[in-house]
């Protein structure tokens, strides 16, 4: 335990947030193994907390302990031979149980069959000593309990380790790193000025907002540190770990001007992004998005920031059903127009307050100036003068400030530095707006900096570095764009300046008004047009020149073009056009030296004759219909694409081949080619690709297979065959992709079987085959992918897709599990092979019954059963004690749930969609922590049990086509009653009457006899009656004001 026997009396405080509590009987191994797994957990980086070495004194010691314990990320429980003498002992293991966190036990000279069966040995001795001290037989069995629980979850035993006690140390060491969650910081400014006080006022509305689920909106002008406050927040929020998990979205600012749509590539990105961060989840379309988003409520609260919000509808696409998050939850916004911020929390309903940032006073500025100028508080005695008037030309803007100062860090050694501060000066006291100000730090930089910033600006943020240096690397000897020649050394300059930073992504950033800059430059020195509508200006007035080095006519509503439009800019290197345009003429009039092409819905049937792809890193033609080749092969004298590093082909619905020259792009990244249906086969030469990470094939549907050289693409880091309906079988030689993390294999409808191979892909992560219909068996070579985390299988009705051979590492690092008519899956159960699964799906219309087995999930945060034939849930169900949600749909034959189903301690979501379930049992009533509890389609429902009275906590209870239920049990603590449907319920029970922010909504409510019987809170009867829509209405009275059916409410809408 954390504090033995002789030190229960020893007092402390606890006073930083711990990664590990370790639980222990001191006597035992306290000296010995726990001081050792302390230090090597330390030397880890780990923050164990151990009892006395972990308290300091002034405070309760057992507060204290308390505190550690629920700070912890991860429980260590040794047990030794004497632990359940000690009732701190277990006192703690039942608190390490209830908490949903990860608990690694160590059997130390024990076994787990001594917590199993306690009728004889040391255990079965203790326990009589306690209960001859007169332990009462609630606590002897919670503690019996957990101790059961804990024997089911795969342990380490001593024993196994013949006394090694230094390998023991090390892989519970690295258990303890696996299981560790990961919210992880973001980056934010390392000097803070006038951050924290900002931060604790926003914290402090986050806290006054109760416990339900509130909003917060950042608002501000550009510059003025919305993001590094909202960074600030988000890290305090990491730290101080209330909330289960959080996810920090950034919006890009090329997202405000494109269509806000469910397949748009920002959308897609950042809901992938959400799914990750809150659920650790990976999908491979949004389709589903919804029905993910709504699993985010069985987490408990989470925070989501969104950063740099323009529109309503940017919010509404990723947080769909913001009321449906769970209670406690935050969303941070932040945004430069305060009517957004206003929308968003209007429409929501939802507890809301804005926070306005405003610019640092004189004080502030003048600090954070002088950090980026001097590195110190103050300015030399020298400078403070003119440094002052610097500062005030920034007008408080944190981003000026820190660009300016930046720029001005190294002139104090300069012979002319007190002339380059008064032309600083000047040129801030001309420039009245922030943009003006910046313009001054661009002014300063060398001739490759400002190329390079002028680059990012207009072609590359939020880009990769790595494409934007594959650019750059491709005009090393280019003479007529000036070139990069040092690209680090440009970059290290930039973002010293802090004029562009990279993300951990390794994504360029820069702020919006650095972006404004650039693109005002490049356009004003006709090297970049870069908007859609500026460009077409430049075309059809003829701007463009040989200076001009960028050309972006997205957004352009021209659609035809001719070569001779672009005949005037010889030295392109950047060229995208709107697409499905026409461009007519000879193309060898275009730039040879174009790096970069986005011609996307290509009218033509291959590239166009004439145009010189020597040089491109980047080529998109996505949506070309028309497209049925690249080229002959004897086009370009099979020289490929030498330079290329992305190729897009996606939606190119007429491509049969790709052209065996394609192997020597030997740069070539990313091969994108989904929805290409009439693709039948790639080249032997796809083996050639060393540096291919990423091979999209998702939806070709006429492609029957890959061929044996892929396993010679040995970078790729991730492959989707998504609805392959024609692939039969994978090649052997995929084994050899050791770098393969994601291999997705849905809906591939013609996959028969996998390769043996697969098991020496010991880096995967993520394997899906839902929906793999003709699947007839796993290879059980799969049970040695060791790293596979996510794995969801949908086979044939007649495969078996488990058997005992199947055990083996993989089973015991996953964590997701979804399974569609997949038989054997009691083998896997019964061998407690699935000690770390926290997510379970299980879908099959033959399943009758679920195995006893079941129970030995005691990770199992989330259990979701659709299976049609199943006739009843095992007793065993009850023990699932860190379940939060259980979800039951179209289980056709299921007309009732055990009694042991109160015993899900942990349970706080029950859903049960179209299921003939009469009654709910008695023991609902022990769901202590049950929330919300939804039933729609139970048709045969006729009344539910007196003892949902006791569901203290349920906030919300959602009736639907439950057309036969009479009557309803006392409520007291509801917030949301949909009955929609519910045409037989005749009485509302009368505690409805003290429940405070009720929303009651539904249908036929003239049949409810008691409703007219309401009395209001000032003594006066109120009216009922449903409105147009079908949702409860309420009237004013002149006695009592404007009030509803129950206080508190002024208005009725529906909250579903």
């Amino acid at each position: 335990m954390a504090m033995n026997d002789c030190e229960a009396s020893t007092s402390g405080a606890v006073t930083e947030n711990y990664d590990v509590f370790l639980n222990h009987r001191g006597p035992d191994v306290k000296a010995t193994f726990v001081a050792h797994l302390e230090d090597a957990l330390r030397c880890a980086g780990f923050r164990p907390f151990l009892d006395a070495r972990s308290l300091m004194k002034g405070n309760p010691a057992l507060k204290s302990i308390d505190q550690a314990l629920d700070a912890a990320k991860v429980h260590v429980a040794v047990l030794s031979k004497r632990y359940a003498e000690s009732k701190y002992c277990l006192n703690e293991l039942v608190a390490m149980m209830r908490s949903g966190k990860p608990v690694i036990p160590v059997f130390y000279d024990v076994e787990p069959e001594d917590l199993r069966w306690m009728k004889k040995g040391s255990f079965a001795e203790a326990f009589l000593k306690h209960k001859s001290k007169g332990r009462t037989q609630k606590k002897l069995q919670e503690w019996t309990d957990a101790l059961g629980a804990l024997a089911g979850i795969t342990a380490f035993c001593s024993a196994d380790y013949k006394r090694d006690e230094a390998k023991l140390k090390r892989e519970v060491v690295n258990e303890v790193a696996r299981l560790t969650p990961s919210n992880d910081p973001v980056d934010v400014e390392p000097y803070r000025v006038g951050l924290q006080r900002r931060a604790n006022a926003c914290i402090q509305m986050s806290d006054n907002m109760g416990a339900g689920t509130g909003i917060l909106g950042l608002v501000g002008m550009g510059g003025v540190g919305k993001t590094t406050l909202a960074r600030e927040i988000y890290n305090h929020f990491v730290a101080e770990k209330k909330f289960r998990n959080m996810t920090f979205l950034e919006i890009h600012r090329d997202s405000s001007t494109s269509d806000v749509e469910v397949g748009s590539t920002w959308v897609r990105e950042l809901q992938k992004q959400l799914l990750w961060d809150l659920l650790r989840v990976q999908t491979s379309t949004s389709n589903d998005y919804s029905s993910w988003f709504r699993k985010v409520a069985s987490v408990g609260p989470v925070l989501i920031v969104m950063d740099n919000v323009y529109k309503l509808n940017q919010f509404e696409v990723l947080v769909p059903f913001v009321s449906d998050l769970h209670p406690g939850s935050r969303i941070i916004v932040t945004s430069r127009d305060r009517s957004v911020c206003n929308n968003v929390a209007g429409r929501s309903k939802l507890e809301h307050c804005l926070y306005d940032v405003s610019t640092l006073d004189v004080e502030e500025s003048n600090m954070l100036f002088n950090w980026h100028a001097f590195q110190a508080d103050e300015a030399p005695e020298e400078l403070k003068g003119v440094s002052k008037e610097v500062v005030k030309g920034c007008g408080g803007l944190p981003l000026a400030l820190k660009v300016i100062g930046s720029s001005l860090f190294d002139v104090r050694w300069d012979d002319d530095s007190e002339a380059i501060w008064l032309e600083a000066v000047h040129a801030l006291r001309q420039n009245l707006d922030v943009k003006g100000v910046l313009k001054w730090s661009y002014d300063r930089l060398s001739k490759p900096e400002k190329h390079m910033f002028l680059d990012i600006a207009c072609l590359f943020c939020n880009h990769r570095v790595e494409e934007a240096s594959a650019y750059w690397r491709s005009c090393e000897d280019c003479t007529s764009c000036g070139g990069v020649q040092y690209p680090q050394t440009s970059l290290r300059s930039l973002r010293n300046m802090n004029l562009v930073s990279v993300d951990f992504r390794t994504t360029f950033k820069m702020h919006d008004l650095l972006i404004d800059l650039g693109q005002e430059i490049g356009k004003k020195a006709k090297k970049h047009f870069v908007n859609g509508s500026v460009a077409e200006a430049s075309i059809m007035m003829k701007q463009g020149t040989n200076k001009t080095l960028s050309l972006s006519l997205i957004g352009s509503r021209k659609r035809k073009f001719e070569v001779e439009d672009f005949a005037s800019m010889p030295n392109l290197h950047f060229l995208e056009l709107p697409d499905g345009c026409v461009v007519n003429g000879d193309f060898r009039r275009i730039s040879t030296k174009i790096r970069w092409l986005r011609w996307r819905g290509v009218v033509l049937d291959c590239i166009p004759l004439g145009l010189d792809v020597s040089c491109l890193t980047s080529l998109d033609f996505s949506r070309s219909t028309n497209l049925a080749s690249l080229w002959t092969e004897s086009q370009y004298n099979l020289k490929g694409f030498p330079n290329l590093l992305s190729l897009n082909l996606s939606h190119c619905t007429s491509i049969t081949k790709l052209p065996d020259c394609i192997g020597q792009s030997s740069h070539l990244g990313v091969l994108d080619l989904d929805r290409c249906y009439k693709l039948e086969m790639l080249p032997n030469s796809i083996g050639q690709l060393q540096e291919l990470k990423t091979l999209q094939l998702e939806w070709c549907s006429s492609l029957k297979g890959l061929p044996e050289s892929i396993g010679q693409a040995s970078g790729l880091h991730r492959v989707s065959l998504f609805g392959c309906t024609k692939l039969k079988k994978l090649p052997e030689s995929i084994g050899q992709l050791q770098q393969l993390r994601h291999l997705e294999l849905t809906y591939c409808t013609s996959l028969t079987a996998m390769p043996d191979s697969i098991g020496a892909l010991s880096n995967l992560e993520s394997l899906f085959a839902e929906g793999c219909t003709s699947l007839m068996k796993l290879p059980p070579s799969i049970g040695l992918c060791s790293n596979l985390r996510d794995l969801c299988v949908g086979a044939s009705a007649e495969c078996q897709t488990f058997s005992d051979g199947h055990i083996g590492e993989a089973w015991s690092r996953l964590w997701y599990l979804q399974l569609y008519k997949c038989g054997g899956f009691g083998s896997l159960l019964a061998y407690g092979a699935l000690k770390s699964l926290k997510w379970l799906v299980l879908e099959d219309s033959t399943v009758t019954e679920l195995p006893e087995s079941i129970g030995l999930l005691m990770g199992l945060v989330q259990l979701d059963i659709a299976c049609e034939r199943l006739q009843c849930l095992p007793n065993s169900i009850g023990d699932l004690k860190l379940l939060s949600h259980l979800g039951l749909r179209r289980c056709d034959n299921l007309n009732r749930l055990p009694k042991t189903l109160g015993g899900l301690s942990s349970l706080k979501m029950l859903w049960i969609d179209s299921c003939p379930i009469r009654k709910l049992p008695r023991s609902i009533g022990q769901l202590s922590e049950l929330r919300k509890l939804e039933m729609t389609g139970c048709k045969n429902l006729q009344k539910l049990p007196t003892s949902i009275r006791n569901l203290k906590g349920l906030r919300r209870f959602k009736l639907r086509d439950c057309g036969s239920v009479e009557a309803m049990g006392a409520l007291t603590t509801l917030q949301g009653l949909p009955m929609w449907g519910t045409t037989s319920v005749t009485e509302l029970p009368a505690s409805l009457g003290f429940v405070s922010n009720l929303v009651a909504y539904g249908d036929n409510l003239d049949s409810y006899d008691s409703v007219s019987g309401y009395t209001g809170f000032f003594g006066t009867r109120h009216v009922l009656e449903e409105d147009e829509s079908g949702f409860l209405k309420a009237y004013h009275d002149e006695s009592s004001g404007v009030t509803s059916l129950v206080r508190g409410i002024h208005e009725v809408r529906n909250f579903t």
